[in-house]
């Protein structure tokens, strides 16, 4: 495993082929059917983009904004001010009022007209729907295995996916657009209700955490990614039938993509957000041709690409959140970053208005500047999350609820291991590092390296993937 202190004198582009030959391991035996209603994150679907015209016309507006600008704003801010009244024990308890209310508006809004009352009402729906998110988002992080997350943005990617092909054809006489959204929010009642506050135990007994670099740059392309792929939602014909089942068909296969190169080929996440990126600029710059030129036409296509980051962000925030953050971290950071980014949707609403011809050349600029920032950041990418200390249990399987099962079980006796290594064993499986297995224990670092030695020489292992991988949930299953 190549170390921390390597990575510090590493150049920008030694960094960024590392980072592109590193791989992760994930399996679909990881995957646990009971934990579904955590893997369905419904609400964080992204449910409104290019369905503005569908949903409302540009006709409807309040302070001078168009209804999409004030629906998307209004679900950052929800997002953040209902998830800043809760904790992890009563969790549950606001989701499933947040869930409620959420109905409650959606179901009168649903039966309206275009009005001003019924935008007020799609405002009061999606404030609330933000807040279903943020319980989502934090079910998501701390109730999943990285399999498990990898698969659950993937499902609802290709549900949006779906949607946007049925909904381009018109196959059901421009009814789908409600009936997904109908559907959707049946979704999110159901599963918000199924949650369990036994399930957010792990998160409550969390040691305090630090908004540390690991999370700070997790952060970045989470933010990153929404102020990328919210443009072309004010971009001309972005709502167009054509359009829409451009973007679904390859999206679809984008998505599968993403599954593949987790599971199959292994390929770090840090490919994934490079395809992005790369994907949402080259659309922007093909929006500089002219109208009806096969290029512009190509932007359709190549606009599905945003399912990639969409799975990308979620699943990386979810790995990183679980093992640097606590619930004090999370909610300091969907309090203060989600409503922030609101101005992804007021800052191309505003262009859209205001001055429509300069939206592609910001599209272009902003997403290449946010580019060139990731990949001048690589270094620290290599250095606190790639290939950092504790980046074998990034790589490996999740295995925080394994080490408890593993101490429950009794799967660490008859093993020739003595009692201090034991308890070095089960916080290198719950992904402590050396130093926090240290100030854990009340022992140097030094002694820490020592036991960490002497486990592995009788466990016939050499490193801790190999420890993951003896232990791994499957294993456990096996055995409890």
């Amino acid at each position: 495993m190549i170390k921390a202190e390597h990575n510090i004198k590493k150049s920008i582009p030694g960094s960024f082929l590392e980072l592109f030959r590193s791989k992760d391991n994930i399996n679909l035996r990881n995957v646990r059917l009971d934990h579904l209603q955590y893997m369905l994150i419904f609400p964080l679907a992204p449910v409104f983009a290019n369905m503005q015209g569908a949903l409302f016309s540009y006709s409807v507006r309040l302070l001078g904004l168009d209804a999409m600008t004030l629906m998307g704003s209004a679900y950052c801010v929800g997002a953040g001010s209902l998830f800043a009244f809760s904790n992890v024990k009563n969790m549950a308890k606001v989701s499933r009022i947040s869930a409620i209310i959420m109905a409650a508006a959606y179901i009168p809004w649903l039966m309206m007209g275009e009005s001003l009352l019924s935008l007020l009402l799609a405002i009061i729906f999606m404030f609330f729907l933000g807040g279903c998110a943020a319980c989502a988002a934090f079910a998501y992080t701390f109730a999943l295995n990285n399999t498990e997350r990898l698969l659950g943005a993937a499902m609802i990617s290709t549900f949006f996916a779906l949607n946007q092909i049925v909904s381009g054809l018109s196959l059901l006489s421009g009814l789908f657009d409600r009936t997904y959204l109908t559907a959707l929010i049946a979704g999110s009642c159901i599963c918000l209700l199924l949650y369990k506050a036994g399930d957010f135990t792990f998160a409550e007994n969390r040691p305090k955490a630090s908004l540390n670099p690991a999370l700070k740059l997790t952060l970045y392309f989470f933010v990153a990614h929404y102020f990328v792929e919210i443009f072309y939602t004010y971009l001309p014909g972005a709502s167009s039938p054509d359009a829409m089942v451009a973007n679904g068909a390859v999206g679809i296969l984008v998505v599968c993509l993403a599954v593949v190169m987790q599971l199959v080929t292994k390929r770090s996440i840090w490919n994934m957000c490079n395809l992005f990126f790369l994907a949402e600029i080259g659309t922007y710059m093909l929006y500089f041709m002219k109208e009806g030129s096969v290029l512009r036409s190509f932007a359709r296509f190549l606009h599905g690409f945003e399912q990639m980051g969409y799975i990308a962000a979620y699943y990386l925030l979810g790995c990183v959140f679980k093992k640097h953050g606590d619930f004090r971290t999370f909610k300091l950071s969907l309090v203060t970053i989600l409503p922030a980014s609101m101005l992804s949707y007021v800052i191309p609403g505003i262009l859209a208005s205001y001055a429509p011809d300069l939206l592609p050349l910001a599209a272009t600029l902003t997403s290449g500047v946010i580019f060139i920032v990731f990949i001048l950041m690589s270094p620290a990418y290599s250095r606190h999350l790639f290939f950092a200390e504790w980046a074998d249990d990034f790589y490996g399987v999740d295995m925080a609820e394994a080490g408890q099962k593993i101490q429950r079980s009794g799967m660490l006796e008859n093993l020739g291991l003595s009692p201090r290594e034991k308890e070095v064993a089960l916080l290198l499986l719950q992904g402590r590092s050396a130093k926090e297995i240290s100030q854990e224990l009340v022992i140097t670092i030094s002694t820490v390296n020592f036991h960490i030695k002497n486990l592995y020489k009788k466990l016939k292992i050499s490193n801790r993937s190999e420890l993951f991988a003896r232990f791994s949930s499957h294993s456990i299953s096996m055995k409890v």
